[in-house]
């Protein structure tokens, strides 16, 4: 994907991360386990309101310049270390949320603001990533400095050590924080490399054959900002089986009868950035991996789509592969430079 779609792509994944759901309680049974289990914002139907209790601890703070941007949070805990997280959370202080990633201490009963697919923080290590998330999609809007200020403060390796815990709510967060961190149009270089060199690139390709459609892109959101960063970083995500696992997010999609517009443009749009170099033009070996792994077949099943600019994103790919494709089977009749065609 070329330059140009940065803030694009960012639109596309605040709509899918970053969406408020009310206040609400599962509802029991059969119902409630769907409404657990499904990404979709079409099952708020299976849910009830449930009032924030008196007893709860509620958090607020203003951000920028006319203090336009507000974060909430109300959550029920009686831990040593939600006194510290409240603490942290009233003075903006980075270093210490950094050093709460790593809590188990419980979280008891969450309430606001709600992700619209990842599950509630349990902990206060995870209500500490989500809160980094926060700061990362909201606040930096206004404020971007603080990207690089949280970075500065240790987080990005200590988010990626939490990418091998066992907890769903943990990983989901930390993955969330981690894809924000790493955005190249709005972070600094240093993020991503971090994240690199702490290890990222395997656990998150672990995560990208996980049960929830909108943990996955997220996934490969990440992985995508992180490779543009070098081309080092992208060979060793194709060393791991990285391309295919892109082309596959298609295929999961179609399988789960999920081919929601947002869904769709961000998979399309991760795959495209991952095939091109910094100008817009196919990379050889990156655009050879993803045919091999079916891409033309999985693009072209998304024609039916109705949405004009999923359409014209297939269509851009599919040109682009195609003549990829040709060139591949008559390398003779190709211009192509060191790495691309």
């Amino acid at each position: 994907m070329a330059q140009s779609n940065f803030e694009r792509l960012t639109g596309a994944f605040q709509s899918l991360c970053c969406t408020v759901r009310p206040i609400v309680q599962r509802v029991g049974g059969q119902a409630g386990q769907a409404a657990a289990s499904s990404s979709s914002s079409t099952d708020a139907r299976l849910l009830v309101q449930q009032a924030v209790p008196e007893r709860a601890r509620q958090l607020t703070r203003s951000f920028g310049r006319d203090g336009s941007t507000s974060l909430r949070i109300s959550y029920d805990a009686s831990c040593p270390d939600a006194d510290r997280f409240d603490a942290a959370f009233k003075a903006n202080d980075y270093s210490e949320l950094v050093v709460l990633l790593g809590s188990d201490q419980a979280v008891n009963a969450f309430y606001e603001p709600r992700h619209p697919w990842a599950e509630d923080p349990r902990t206060v290590g995870t209500l500490a990533a989500m809160h980094l998330t926060l700061l990362a999609s909201e606040v930096a809007k206004e404020e971007p400095q603080l990207l690089e200020a949280i970075g500065s403060a240790g987080a990005i390796p200590h988010l990626v050590r939490q990418l091998d815990s066992k907890e769903a709510d943990r990983v989901q967060s930390v993955v969330v924080a981690l894809t924000y961190l790493t955005d190249g149009s709005n972070a600094p270089s240093a993020n991503a490399t971090a994240a690199f060199e702490g290890g990222a690139l395997p656990k998150l390709i672990v995560l990208m054959d996980g049960p929830v459609a909108g943990l996955r892109g997220a996934v490969a959101s990440c992985l995508r900002n992180i490779c543009l960063e070098s081309l080092e970083y992208r060979a060793q995500l194709a060393d791991l089986g990285g391309m295919a696992r892109f082309v596959k997010q298609l295929e999961l999609l179609q399988a789960e009868n999920g081919l929601q517009n947002d869904l769709c443009l961000e998979a399309l749009w991760n795959l495209e950035d991952m095939t091109l170099d910094s100008d817009g033009n196919p990379l050889e070996r990156y655009t050879r991996l993803a045919i091999e792994a079916g891409a033309i077949q999985r693009i072209e099943s998304l024609r039916g789509v109705k949405s004009d600019e999923v359409q014209e994103t297939v269509e851009k790919l599919l040109s682009m592969l195609g003549d990829a494709e040709n060139c591949l089977k008559s390398r003779s009749s190709c211009k192509r430079g060191s790495e691309s065609f």
